[in-house]
């Protein structure tokens, strides 16, 4: 980074070279906080030029000690994404994004910041393999982009009414655009049935954030209009944050997270517990008066195992372009099957 020199020019022609940084200068050039330069300054990483007389009103820092470090800086500057960035980008959260580093044995640089921190950086080979990852492992449960829209506060197939007493369902056409159609198929974008047409949404969906426990999942035909009636019913019970949705051609998959929960409000008639045990694909649900529990089809567990085929397992894995937990799975499976086949 080059050094940047600030000539101030008086009125009696005299050129003066400004050889320092203001603390605010300070912290754009190296991308820190305010009270960063102020402990840098204590460190000595950086030098505060002495107000001995008070006669400067703003703390000054000599240039040579601040470019210096910019370039030193620099030169150790990941070119890759930050776990936030990639985040944001794929649509899941930041966390998501760190498991997945730490599955990884692909290349992930590490940048210190100050005495404590440190900044992770993604270059594009990983970044790729996570995005792959992300995808495959979505193939039943969607990201909450996918089916909730943050600007508008809507979620897929949530019901509105409008001034008339009609039920509308909240869709996204062929452009990804959100809104309703009508039963001419005419379509409605989602503002103008808000603030034209008046619509207004039926009830809320959103509820506090459950810890994750596994998930319970469920597929709705989409031929059935029992499949909506009980999504109306989730939405208000689980709320948004508590569910993931994957829209199919002809179903839609839902899964939930698995636990108890106490029923905010009543089971409409129509859910009886026959027809949405028919939704029910992987895991268990235990009806009670109040409260529901439940119970995830995948079970946590541990073992172990020597280094080096751990090593194999993680290689071999990687390859098929499955998680280490998908390929024990699938090898179990093919074992048991085998033996049944023996028996």
């Amino acid at each position: 980074m080059p050094s940047i020199h600030i000539i101030f020019i008086r009125q009696t022609g005299e050129i003066h070279l400004k050889n320092w940084y203001t603390r605010q200068e300070v912290a754009d050039i190296l991308g820190i906080s305010k009270a960063t330069v102020y402990h840098y300054a204590k460190q000595k990483k950086i030098i505060k030029i002495p107000n001995l007389h008070r006669l400067i009103r703003e703390a000054r820092y000599k240039q040579e000690e601040v470019d210096a470090l910019a370039i030193e800086r620099q030169r150790h500057q990941p070119l890759g994404l930050r776990p936030s960035t990639l985040a944001k980008q794929l649509g899941v959260t930041t966390q998501r994004i760190y498991a997945l580093i730490r599955e990884t044995t692909l290349p992930v640089d590490e940048l210190p910041v100050g005495d404590e921190r440190t900044i992770y950086s993604i270059p594009d080979e990983t970044a790729a393999w996570i995005q792959q990852e992300i995808e495959r492992t979505a193939s039943t449960r969607g990201t909450r982009v996918e089916f909730y829209d943050a600007k508008f506060d809507i979620v897929l197939y949530q019901l509105f009414r409008t001034q008339q007493g009609q039920d509308m369902r909240v869709l996204r056409n062929d452009n990804q655009e959100w809104g309703f159609y009508l039963q001419s198929r005419t379509w409605i974008p989602f503002t103008n049935g808000i603030h034209i047409y008046q619509y207004e949404a039926v009830y809320p969906i959103h509820r506090p954030n459950s810890r994750v426990r596994g998930y319970t999942d469920f597929l709705l035909p989409k031929d059935l209009q029992e499949s909506f009636d009980f999504l109306d019913f989730i939405y208000q019970v689980w709320g948004i944050e508590n569910i993931r949705i994957r829209e199919q051609e002809t179903h839609i998959n839902l899964s939930i997270k698995s636990g108890v929960i106490t029923l905010p409000i009543a089971v409409p008639d129509i859910l009886t517990e026959s027809i949405i045990k028919k939704f029910l694909v992987l895991g268990d649900i235990v009806f009670g008066e109040a409260e529901w529990t439940l119970i995830s089809g995948y079970r946590r567990t541990t073992f172990d195992l020597p280094n080096n085929l751990l090593d194999e397992l993680q290689e071999i894995s990687k390859e098929k372009g499955l998680s280490m937990s998908e390929y024990v799975e699938e090898a179990v499976r093919e074992k048991i099957a085998r033996e049944e086949t023996i028996e």
